[in-house]
């Protein structure tokens, strides 16, 4: 029954209106659905660009974390070629040692132009700045002993690379590489290094 007379009385209220007064009405009815469909669309837009932001935000979360291992990963190859140059062997040292002391040389990049701009990270001349100083006793020249796990090093890098204390900043590369040193074997294939001594090093150094 109050519908019914709701209904009636806007009924006799539209009667009563002038045509002024209806058009009015209508355009005041037509700019507030204008002014919904533009908050609405508003209110869309907001949240578009607020998901794009997010997405955006979590690329460079994740870009700058890897930048960060990278970063790392440059200053500790920088710290073992700075070590490895600081021991480099006289040119008239007796044949049969190397010549060449830099163990992150670029393979392609010749002895006669390199430069420190052009010094690159190339753990395969590891041999390089591990052996460019005498072993410091015959020990170092003997066959290896069938109970030894022998790593080249590639594999010694590898290794120093995977261990915890090295994750955690903890080991002085210098220090490992000048350790090494006196550890190493002089093999056919180049020099090799007895993996309990080289985590015995890398503890040892990451502890100290």
């Amino acid at each position: 029954m109050d519908q019914d007379r709701s209904r009636r009385n806007s009924s006799e209220e539209k009667e009563n209106l002038t045509p002024a007064q209806s058009r009015r009405k209508a355009q005041n009815r037509a700019a507030q659905r204008a002014f919904r469909e533009r908050k609405e669309r508003h209110v869309r837009d907001l949240e578009a660009k607020l998901n794009h932001l997010t997405t955006t935000t979590s690329s460079l979360q994740s870009d700058n974390e890897r930048l960060k291992v990278l970063l790392q990963r440059v200053q500790t190859e920088n710290e073992i070629l700075r070590a490895t140059a600081s021991s480099s062997p006289p040119r008239h040292h007796p044949p049969g040692f190397v010549d060449d002391p830099s163990l992150l040389l670029s393979a392609h990049e010749s002895k006669a132009s390199r430069s420190s701009d052009d010094l690159r990270v190339n753990p395969s001349r590891l041999s390089n700045g591990l052996l460019s100083t005498k072993p410091s006793s015959p020990k170092a020249q003997d066959a290896p002993s069938s109970e030894m796990n022998l790593l080249s090093a590639n594999a010694t890098w590898d290794l120093l690379q995977s261990h915890p204390l090295y994750r955690l900043g903890s080991v002085d590369i210098g220090e490992v590489c000048e350790r090494l040193k006196k550890m190493a074997r002089c093999e056919g294939a180049g020099p090799m290094f007895d993996e309990d001594g080289v985590r015995k090093v890398i503890e040892e150094v990451g502890r100290s």
